[in-house]
């Protein structure tokens, strides 16, 4: 089931821009025609973990006020919420998303193209970049990213936004594990005292071992049915990952990150990852991690924050969420934040890990990761290129083989 949001400009609010009002850092001004999240949600990003119904709310508001942004509906999981994608990209792109997918789909199967073509192809077409959010449901700070990142595609006025919108077509999904992370979010909200004007964590007691840190069996994590759901892309066992597939081989998307947590007192990973990694990553893969890396750094370096890479994540099983994109040809990356668990956590050097602050870092990996696909545009569409046609070459060459032994 799909469904195609209408794209219609909130003509009564008209639409000059007006000063920054983004709670987790982007870059105004913005269009007063888009709705702000808090005007939906009725408190900033990251004050609270947004449930999935009021999270698909915004959505379509702003999917109905903005015309950089289209909403679809790809499946529902087992408990009956819908898995959405929203697509934020310019005014112009959007008028011709048939014609972008066509190109793209031709850069995937370069079969009998010449040189000339393919460059031509390259020319016209924006790079496409998948941010998915939130495939763990305890891992929540993900989805309150992505209303930021899709605010700030939709309704932001600045140079580097409009850069991305003009020269990239960004995939948001929001939640990809929507019935994990509606267990997180009750959990929170049954064991959390609400107080009238309380925000950032102040009414969430910071103590590790509180009850609002831990949750009920048997954990937001997984499914419906307790199942890992970055383990799930090599089998495809759930409407929610086969959804996820279906995207990808619509899109081919040149990016893909999948953004994850990790423990509270951590900082900030994304690759390039630590050893080992799966023979079969292609060595262009591995340079654009490191062009990446150098993005995201200077992201974080600019407001103090700590991270590292190499240590910790590998790259070397091929069902991970993305590491089954890497192998279609996409600069695959996992980004992990340091939790604030139940919203605001006591960690082990003695700081403070908010909600709003574990949201603030995602959304400055994912604007910094779309520009620099945006900036770098032919460059990534070329080697995804290069990568498909050496692909076609090794089949054809019987070059790739896979052994499978069984039990007699």
């Amino acid at each position: 089931m799909k469904r195609a949001m209408l794209l219609l400009p909130a003509l009564l609010l008209g639409s000059a821009p007006v000063a920054a009002q983004h709670a987790l850092g982007g870059q105004g001004p913005y269009d007063v025609s888009v709705p702000t999240p808090a005007s939906v949600l009725g408190y900033e990003l990251g004050a609270r973990f947004t449930p999935h119904h009021v999270i698909g709310r915004y959505l379509e508001r702003v999917a109905q006020a903005s015309p950089r942004v289209r909403l679809d509906t790809l499946t529902r999981t087992f408990e009956g919420r819908d898995v959405v994608l929203a697509t934020g990209t310019s005014e112009a792109n959007l008028r011709r998303l048939a014609e972008i997918r066509a190109d793209i789909a031709r850069l995937a199967d370069p079969r009998g193209a010449g040189a000339a073509e393919l460059a031509e192809v390259v020319r016209r077409t924006p790079v496409v970049v998948w941010l998915g959010y939130n495939i763990h449901g305890g891992e929540a700070s993900g989805a309150e990213a992505a209303l930021g990142t899709l605010y700030q595609l939709a309704a932001g006025q600045d140079a580097e936004t409009r850069a991305i919108l003009d020269s990239a077509v960004v995939l948001i999904q929001p939640l990809q594990n929507p019935d994990g992370h509606e267990r997180h979010v009750q959990d929170v909200l049954r064991t959390r005292p609400l107080c009238a004007g309380c925000f950032d964590g102040e009414d969430v007691p910071t103590l590790g071992a509180a009850l609002v840190h831990q949750g009920n069996w048997p954990g937001a994590r997984g499914s419906h049915y307790g199942f890992d759901m970055n383990r799930d892309w090599f089998v495809q066992s759930h409407p929610e990952t086969a959804a996820h597939v279906q995207v990808f081989l619509t899109w081919h998307p040149q990016v893909a990150v999948d953004l994850h947590e990790m423990g509270s007192s951590s900082t900030y990973f994304f690759a390039p990852p630590m050893e080992p990694v799966n023979q079969n990553v292609h060595p262009s893969i591995q340079k654009w991690w490191d062009i990446f890396a150098a993005a995201n750094a200077a992201a974080f370096d600019a407001h103090g924050w700590s991270f590292f890479r190499r240590e910790g994540y590998d790259e070397f099983y091929p069902g991970y969420g993305v590491s089954w994109p890497i192998l279609t040809g996409a600069a695959g990356m996992t980004y992990e934040q340091a939790s604030s668990a139940g919203g605001a956590v006591r960690r082990s050097d003695g700081t403070l890990m908010t909600l709003r602050e574990a949201a603030a870092h995602h959304f400055a990996a994912s604007m910094a990761t779309a520009l620099t696909a945006a900036r770098r545009r032919t460059e990534r569409l070329t080697d995804f290129v290069a990568y498909r046609r050496s692909a076609v070459a090794d089949a054809q060459q019987g070059l790739r083989t896979i052994l499978v032994e069984r039990d007699a």
